[in-house]
């Protein structure tokens, strides 16, 4: 075997170009083996393939970007780096805060809503105030008395500094249907549109009267009838409860409530009052009592609503009569 044989080497692949090393540090090109070497056997050498050095295989190291930082928040669950029973506590306070401020602004929102609920719906009592007479003698020789009292509950249309004034708005409301008379009272003229039984009734009544496009208010009249006789007041007790009857059913009826009267006592009374002498202003108070009754059973027929307005005013007049008796 010559010399070429037994030589052994390292054939490499450096970048595509293959390069023989023989012996020890000894580097031969392909060209100058001879041809012989090619044909050695391929066990006695082999192959290494080192990575290309160009472009395609290189690694490019970017820099990561510095990370943003985040801006604190401030609430509940914010980490301040303070111990955890610090931070529990801070926010146990500033929940408290909060609920305590909501808690607040809520309260304030509901009292002025009632407030202003209050200042609309409620309405203004008026007390007629009147000197009492002291007790004279009537022509007759009976003695008058201090005087007595009724206690009602009226739609209200408005309060007038004069009388004209209240008597333009009175025919306004006149032309509508609608029942109204002045009463005077202190200083001021009040115009009145109905009667009923009751505070919260005479406001469902002044609901009623509405429709027909009326400025209304709900009120409790104390109204005082002064210098009668002890007679007269007897009269008056049974017409007092005459009215209060009358006024119940004509209000019921108009606001379409069920109402409970004595039909049977209300007869009596009135049956009663046409056997008596009665003077000339307890006359005319019982008239107007009468017409509203028969107003009222003519409803039972008819159901016309306009019946029951007519027999309110019957009623607000008869009210009218009782306030100047003594004047």
């Amino acid at each position: 075997m010559d010399k070429s044989e037994k030589s052994k080497g390292v054939k490499i692949k450096i970048n595509g170009e293959e390069k023989i090393f023989v012996g020890e540090n000894k580097r031969e090109s392909t060209e100058e083996i001879p041809e012989a070497a090619s044909k050695e056997q391929p066990d006695d050498s082999f192959e290494w393939i080192l990575p290309d050095d160009s472009v395609e295989n290189k690694v490019v190291l970017v820099p990561t970007p510095p990370k943003k930082k985040m801006p604190k928040l401030i609430g509940f669950n914010t980490h301040t780096g303070k111990r955890p029973g610090n931070r529990s506590l801070k926010t146990f306070v500033i929940a408290v805060f909060c609920a305590i401020l909501f808690g607040s602004v809520l309260g304030l929102i509901a009292v002025n809503t009632i407030t202003k609920e209050k200042a609309t719906d409620s309405p203004v009592e008026t007390a007629i105030t009147t000197t009492a007479s002291p007790v004279v003698k009537n022509d007759s020789g009976g003695e008058k008395g201090q005087g007595m009292g009724l206690k009602t509950f009226l739609v209200q249309g408005g309060i007038f500094s004069s009388e004209d004034a209240a008597k333009q708005i009175q025919e306004k409301i006149v032309e509508k249907q609608v029942p109204a008379e002045i009463f005077k009272m202190e200083d001021s003229y009040y115009l009145f549109l109905g009667s009923a039984e009751s505070l919260i009734s005479s406001k469902e009544l002044a609901l009623f009267l509405k429709t027909y496009d009326v400025e209304v208010f709900w009120k409790e009249i104390d109204l005082k009838a002064s210098g009668i006789s002890a007679e007269e007041e007897k009269t008056l007790d049974v017409m007092k409860g005459i009215y209060s009857s009358l006024s119940e059913i004509s209000s019921g009826e108009l606001r379409g409530k069920e109402t409970k009267w004595d039909a049977e006592t209300l007869k009596k009374d009135m049956d009663k009052l046409k056997d008596e002498k009665l003077s000339s202003e307890l006359s005319q108070m019982n008239t107007h009592l009468a017409a509203a009754a028969k107003l009222i059973s003519e409803y039972e027929t008819s159901k016309k609503d306009e019946q029951l307005l007519e027999a309110q005013g019957k009623l607000l007049k008869f009210l009218k009569d009782f306030q100047s008796m003594g004047s």
